[in-house]
């Protein structure tokens, strides 16, 4: 550990020799006689190049021994296995059978092929419920699809009361006979459409635009769609 911060060290040195004179080299004027001096030439190489040479080799020395310190621990490690003969043990004497041994060994296979078959049967169970339930969601998706294909009355203003066709009278919504006359408000067939405010039949309401009629009893204004108005027409 020691060599290695050395080298370190060393290194950081090499580095400072390098730079430093180059980097006080450019902050120094150009009359400045310090300047001078660094560019003087010794053997046809300026002053200053010999400070960065210097600084190399120093940084390479450090790195050296950086390297060689990192590398010891390995080394010493693998130095400390010792190798040991390998002693081949002699051949060791057959086992006697011992045949109270095999049937105990031999009794516990039945709860283990009795557990198999429980799981196998527990398996069979849940593919089974599995299968029940998607037919389940399949059978109510199918519902849901069905109820939602069939076209829905929008009302658009709603009746407060049911007038009678045949006296006038004024009854309140949901009735199905007069309180006056008692005669029957309507007579609504079976699967034929009706007013979703009153339960009075379509047959009876007005048209008003292409898809806005008024109901005959209630007078709630409605948007029926075109599917319902051809069963109306057809009727």
């Amino acid at each position: 550990m020691v060599s290695m911060r050395v080298g370190a060290i060393i290194s950081l040195l090499g580095v400072a020799v390098a730079f430093v004179p180059s980097i006080y080299y450019l902050t120094l004027s150009v009359g400045s006689p310090m300047r001078k001096f660094l560019t003087q030439h010794i053997l046809a190489l300026p002053l200053i190049l010999y400070f960065t040479i210097a600084g190399g080799a120093i940084t390479a020395l450090g790195l050296l021994l950086f390297v060689r310190a990192a590398r010891a621990p390995i080394e010493a490690q693998a130095s400390s296995i010792v190798r040991r003969p390998y002693h081949v043990p002699g051949p060791a004497p057959p086992p006697r059978p011992a045949q109270p041994a095999r049937r105990a060994a031999r009794s516990p296979r039945k709860p283990r092929r009795r557990e198999a078959r429980e799981i196998a049967a527990e398996i069979e169970r849940e593919i089974e419920e599995i299968v029940q339930s998607g037919a389940v969601e399949g059978v109510e998706e199918a519902g849901v699809e069905e109820l939602e294909e069939e076209p829905s009355i929008e009302v658009v203003t709603r009746g407060q009361d049911m007038v009678c066709p045949n006296c006038g009278e004024l009854n309140k919504l949901g009735s199905k006979k007069c309180s006056k006359c008692k005669k029957p408000l309507y007579e609504l067939e079976e699967g034929e459409p009706a007013c979703p405010v009153c339960g009075a039949p379509l047959r009876s309401a007005r048209k008003i635009t292409e898809d806005r009629f008024v109901c005959g009893l209630c007078f709630s204004e409605l948007v029926i769609p075109e599917e319902l108005q051809k069963v109306l027409e057809s009727r």
